[in-house]
């Protein structure tokens, strides 16, 4: 038996065929299939199209398919209509539908205890204890996100406006937003952020490309984005480290000294700028709490629990 395990994020949909040893077969990327960008309707034709592509190429017989999709488990009414594009998609296959920020905590974790921090687009963390499954953050983006592409980008902008007119010293963010984004003139970055982003949770985050370049060229209200994301993720890792684990409770001494350290683990395209934001995540989290590299891909999540449910 196969299985596809679908990574639904707010700029890609990762689709990844796997053997019945969970060893990668093949895997295709699309574009988003976020409700809130491509709508319901494009959210199932995606999906379909991702999973019928890898099953015509590769000559797929019976297979199974673990869904992480953004977005889910939020709103009720949200949740059902994924539910019933989800299930046509499926058809009489087996399948598992979560929350993607749920597929990348088994898969990162391995299906073991702790917490993931996923910032990619958005940004939300979960975690795991003895089965019991917590999530902290995931308001989106007109509410919070903290922390994650769409976050950063924002910052990058208004770093930017304090560079341009003197309220902040001006460093290389300045001239690599210039650069980037082709402007003519400072002020030209209004009408970029009119016209050209218009609100797209998308585009906003690939500008954190650029806050990394400035922050690896020493610009310190770059850098000083990247400590600032890192603050956010860690703040969720401490408030599910307590809910969970009953660490850093009043009282607690260091929130559990002496017992094994939470696992803390990351997900996410924000994480591709390596130690520009794990190095102050890593500082920040508090001694309670240990930072480990993931154990596998978020498209493998799903995956996990679908093979763990079927025996």
């Amino acid at each position: 038996m196969h299985y596809i395990g679908v990574d639904s994020g707010g700029t890609k949909t990762t689709f990844t065929l796997f053997d019945d040893d969970l060893a990668r077969v093949d895997t295709l990327r699309l574009g988003t299939t976020h409700f809130q960008q491509v709508g319901y309707d494009g959210m199932e034709r995606l999906l379909a199209e991702g999973i019928d592509e890898l099953v015509r190429r590769n000559d797929v017989g019976e297979f199974g398919v673990g869904f992480g999709i953004a977005g889910f488990g939020e709103e009720a009414s949200v949740a059902d209509r994924i539910r019933e594009s989800v299930a046509r998609v499926a058809g009489e296959r087996p399948y598992t539908l979560m929350n993607d920020g749920e597929a990348a905590l088994a898969a990162s974790l391995a299906l073991g205890d702790g917490i993931v921090l996923e910032s990619g687009t958005g940004s939300i963390a979960f975690g795991i204890c003895d089965g019991r499954v917590e999530r902290c953050g995931g308001w989106g983006h007109q509410i919070g996100d903290e922390g994650s592409g769409w976050w950063i980008g924002k910052q990058l902008l208004a770093a930017f406006s304090r560079e341009s007119d003197g309220r902040a010293p001006r460093g290389a963010l300045h001239d690599v937003v210039m650069e980037g984004l082709g402007l003519a003139e400072e002020f030209d970055v209004i009408g970029y952020v009119r016209d050209d982003l218009a609100d797209d949770r998308t585009k906003t985050a690939a500008l954190s490309r650029l806050a990394a370049r400035a922050a690896e060229s020493g610009d310190p209200e770059a850098v000083a984005i990247f400590e600032a994301a890192a603050g956010e993720l860690a703040e969720l890792a401490v408030v599910l480290s307590r809910e969970l684990f009953g660490r850093g409770e009043a009282g607690g001494l260091e929130g559990g000294a002496g017992e094994e350290p939470v696992a803390v683990t990351y997900a996410g395209g924000t994480y591709k700028v390596g130690e520009l934001i794990l190095g102050p995540l890593r500082a920040m989290l508090p001694a309670w709490c240990k930072l480990v590299d993931p154990a596998y891909d978020p498209d493998m999540g799903a995956v996990l629990l679908l093979r763990d449910r079927l025996g």
